[in-house]
């Protein structure tokens, strides 16, 4: 040993002087020591030394001096050479005063540990790799848990790890033919250098795929299938930096696909396909390229050969369902005929006979039955147990479903895995299953749910999760795999909303200070608005189930609003301040929050705007207001249903300038369409919605009035393309007459959009998912809105009759992408306005205005509107 001190090794084992010799202690003392990591070979040895009599019984034990290796043979040479025999192996537990005399050694036993101590890793080298660099290494080997701990004894086995890791990462960017050779070398200080030599290797895409064997669907048809190796797709030739890397083959990417593939048989009537082990060749194809200029080349590729046994094609023949009691006996007996049956049975309506077999509408079924606990008492758990029978003959499969009552399985181990970032505690506040209550598959669905909602975990695969059953004892372990995008996030916001065209960035960070807090900084802006937040938000506050957020705001918002002559501005209204807001979960989907908000706002309006507007009748036309807020909203969202209810007051005893009273409700719920089939049966559905058409609808009503005073123009309501597609923002308020007097006298009258104290929208959509990330929506928005005189205060404006209380609609198409590296919806919408107001306005001086609606619009957004 040459670090270590053998006082610290004598405290990790049980072996003492003086004690009877045990080789099961020995054994237990050699595994403790090499449990220690500080040496590469651990093993134990015993030597006979010479004792003498004097020595055994003053109680003192000779402790001969070492000074190398050999000395254990030396001294039983030199024992030999005295004439000392060993005792026989019965005798060594004896007291040595009766079997040894004062005039001749008794022979005692040395318990010699021979350890080969690591030497210390004093620095780490990687060399040779154009691909990954030094950082991009240590983000893959933090990603595998790897550790190579510096001034630590090396651990061979984590070097070796750590190569491999790195030949794993080059063959996920297109490099598979990548060889990492690892150098340890000693330096005269005893301690150690790894040095890693990368050869990267030729990049080798994949050039086709084929199938063999496959009769029913076109080759087409199965490689869309195929997500991760899929060299036709639309995106596959962008480079790896910016697209997901579809051209590149390993076999953990082929074994996925090829799992989708047999699952996308056995969902459309295939149950007994078999795709076999696919064949990948490296050939050396003639290629072109055209960077830097258009040119032929060889270069190797994947040629991709996968063989498929399709089987007999088989339809759904009869579905029956079994109810037996708590004791075991048949109870109740249904028959599904036309896929509706009895009340029963709703939880199977989307089986149907005759159509094809699909497993995953089973499975479906099956959960069904097993979540509808109507019927159960209080303790039991419903079990639903699936068997098939195949008819050849008739080309049928009849499905039986028998539920039972049984006691629930109880979750005995919830695990997490690959978590690198977040602490253990973090995912299980998240999840609501519990360790040591009942199983149930709809909270861990929610809980993942949540858990995607957050940003910072990629949603959950179906085959990330692995649940195992002991029947025996009733309980189930619950392991998750998770893939964590990171504690920061960087995500893009903006559209044709509100007032005019925004775009903007919000950088999330998470447990910065180590207290599992998140830290939001958002700018977002355009040519009539900016908005800057920068806020803290703490979730778990002190053990609790609250919690407390802080957030700083600065908004400038000039809107130039239809009617405003020349193009100019209404009015610029800044806004500073900060709020505290407190949510506490009711249940799993029920949200409740209180918040408070103290704001400063200074208002100036346009010089040339005449007095007739209510709330800017100021000389000079300019507002200085300061407010006072709580506001209490509750939310409730199942991830198909969502409904949202806020109210607010400023002013009164509060404080402040502004005496305010604000209340909002809205409604949105997705419906899936039972008349088409689900697009990917066999994909992941944990957190997501079925990717089948589906139908969603909105309801939207706002409205703020002043109870004291006036109610200030940069309060109202400027209702545009957020709640009707294809309306600028302003266009959903009456307008107001405007009179002005020239430098002769005469009046003149104009009209003018501003705002209203009271909106209303319905959004109805028919929703079809295209592929994985892209969503086309047939959309019919109306909306109303209104400029109450009551709720306006002293100041009350003269309204055109012919706006108000109009109604407005939009009807048209939007294409929505989800974006892969942001993981954001980017919409794109084309607007046709069948309600517009389209007609002259005759004005008290004769002259006609004719609103600013436009026929039809093209509008974009990021990010969803309900």
């Amino acid at each position: 040993m040459r670090r270590i001190a053998p006082a610290a090794l004598r405290a990790r084992i049980a072996s003492r002087e003086g004690q009877p010799l045990d080789a099961a202690r020995i054994a237990n003392d050699v595994r403790a020591l090499d449990r220690l990591g500080w040496f590469d070979s651990v093993s134990a040895e015993v030597h006979p030394i010479p004792v003498f009599l004097a020595d055994t019984q003053t109680g003192a034990h000779s402790q001969p001096e070492w000074h190398g290796p050999n000395d254990p043979a030396v001294l039983a040479i030199e024992s030999a050479r005295l004439g000392t025999a060993a005792e026989p192996v019965e005798d060594i537990n004896r007291p040595l005063a009766l079997i040894a005399s004062p005039e001749r050694p008794r022979i005692g036993l040395l318990l010699l540990f021979v350890l080969e101590e690591r030497p210390f890793l004093a620095r780490v080298e990687f060399r040779g790799s154009r691909v990954l660099s030094r950082e991009r290494i240590a983000a893959v080997l933090e990603q595998k848990r790897i550790a190579l701990k510096l001034a630590a004894p090396a651990n061979r086995t984590e070097l070796w790890r750590a190569a491999r890791a790195i030949e794993a990462a080059l063959a996920d960017l297109g490099h598979p033919q990548a060889r990492v050779r690892l150098c340890l070398e000693e330096t005269p200080t005893a301690a150690a250098v790894a040095k890693y030599e990368i050869q990267d290797g030729p990049r080798i895409s994949v050039a086709r795929v084929v199938f063999a064997g496959n009769h029913a669907f076109s080759e087409r048809t199965l490689r869309r299938q195929m997500k991760r190796v899929a060299p036709g797709s639309g995106i596959a030739g962008i480079p790896i930096s910016l697209g997901r890397g579809e051209r590149i083959y390993t076999p953990q990417r082929l074994a996925e696909d090829i799992e989708r593939l047999a699952s996308f048989y056995r969902n459309h009537g295939f149950p007994e396909a078999r795709v076999g082990n696919p064949t990948a060749e490296v050939t050396a194809d003639r290629i072109r390229n055209w960077f830097p200029w258009p040119r032929r080349q060889t270069a190797p590729r994947f040629h991709i050969a996968i063989p498929i046994e399709e089987g007999q094609f088989y339809r759904l023949g009869a579905v029956e369902v079994e109810n037996q009691g708590a004791g075991g006996e048949r109870a109740e007996r249904w028959q599904i005929q036309d896929g509706r049956g009895a009340p029963p049975l709703q939880a199977l309506r989307g089986l149907r006979p005759g159509e094809p077999y699909s497993q995953q509408q089973v499975e479906h079924a099956a959960e069904n039955l097993t979540r509808s606990r109507t019927s159960q008492s209080a303790g039991s758990w419903r079990a639903v147990d699936v068997s098939s029978q195949l008819d050849s003959d008739a080309g049928l499969v009849r499905v039986t479903f028998r539920v039972r009552e049984a006691q629930p399985y109880i979750v005995r181990r919830l695990e997490f895995s690959a978590q690198r970032r977040f602490s253990d505690r973090y995912y299980r506040r998240r999840i609501l299953l519990r360790e040591g209550e009942p199983f149930d598959v709809a909270k861990l669905e929610q809980g993942l749910a949540q858990l995607a909602r957050t940003g910072f975990i990629r949603p959950v695969k179906q085959q990330d999760i692995r649940v195992s059953f002991d029947e025996e004892r009733s309980t189930v372990d619950v392991a998750i795999h998770l893939e964590e995008i990171g504690r920061q996030r960087f995500s893009v916001t903006g559209g044709l909303a509100g007032f005019g065209n925004t775009a903007g960035v919000v950088y999330n960070v998470f447990d910065l200070l180590g207290g599992e807090e998140l830290i939001t900084a958002h700018i977002e802006g355009g040519p009539q608005s900016l908005q800057t937040l920068l806020g803290v938000a703490k979730e778990g506050l002190l053990g609790t189930r609250v919690s407390l957020g802080l957030s700083l705001f600065n908004n400038l918002v000039r809107p130039n609003l239809p009617g405003s002559p020349g193009h100019r501005r209404l009015f610029t209204s800044r806004s500073s301040g900060f709020g505290l807001s407190s949510t506490y979960p009711l249940t799993a989907s029920d949200t409740l929050g209180v918040n408070y908000q103290l704001t400063h706002t200074s208002t100036a309006y346009d010089l040339n705007l005449p007095p007739a507007i209510s709330g800017v009748a100021r000389n000079p036309l300019r507002a200085s207001t300061a407010g006072h807020t709580i506001s209490l909203n509750e939310s409730h969202d199942t991830g198909r249903e969502r409904w949202d209810a806020a109210a607010s007051v400023s002013g009164g005893r509060l404080g402040g300038d502004e005496n305010l009273l604000r209340a909002s409700a809205e409604y949105a719920r997705i419906l899936p369409d039972p008349l088409t089939p689900y697009l990917y049966p066999g994909g992941a559905r944990l957190g997501k919605e079925d990717r089948r058409n589906a139908w969603a609808f909105r309801g939207h009503i706002a409205g703020v009035s002043s109870f004291r005073g006036e109610l200030p123009l940069h309060a109202r309501q400027f209702a545009g393309d957020e709640l009707v597609r294809g309306l600028r923002g302003g266009e959903l308020a009456p307008y107001a007459l405007v009179k002005s007097d020239q430098a002769s006298g005469t009046p003149t009258y104009r009209a003018q959009a501003v705002g209203a104290d009271l909106v209303s929208a319905v959004n109805t959509e028919y929703r079809l998912p295209l592929t994985q990330r892209t969503e086309a929506a047939a959309f019919f928005d109306t909306g109303i809105g209104w400029l109450l005189p009551g709720w306006l205060g002293a100041n009350r404006p003269a309204l055109l009759g012919a706006t108000k209380g109009i109604v407005r609609a939009s009807t048209g198409v939007e294409m929505r992408w989800q974006v892969p590296i942001v993981d954001q919806t980017v919409r794109v919408h084309y607007a046709v306005n069948p309600m517009r107001l389209a007609r002259a306005i005759l004005l008290p001086d004769g002259s006609a205005f004719r609103p600013p609606n436009r026929r039809a619009a093209v509008g974009w957004a990021i990010g969803s509107l309900f």
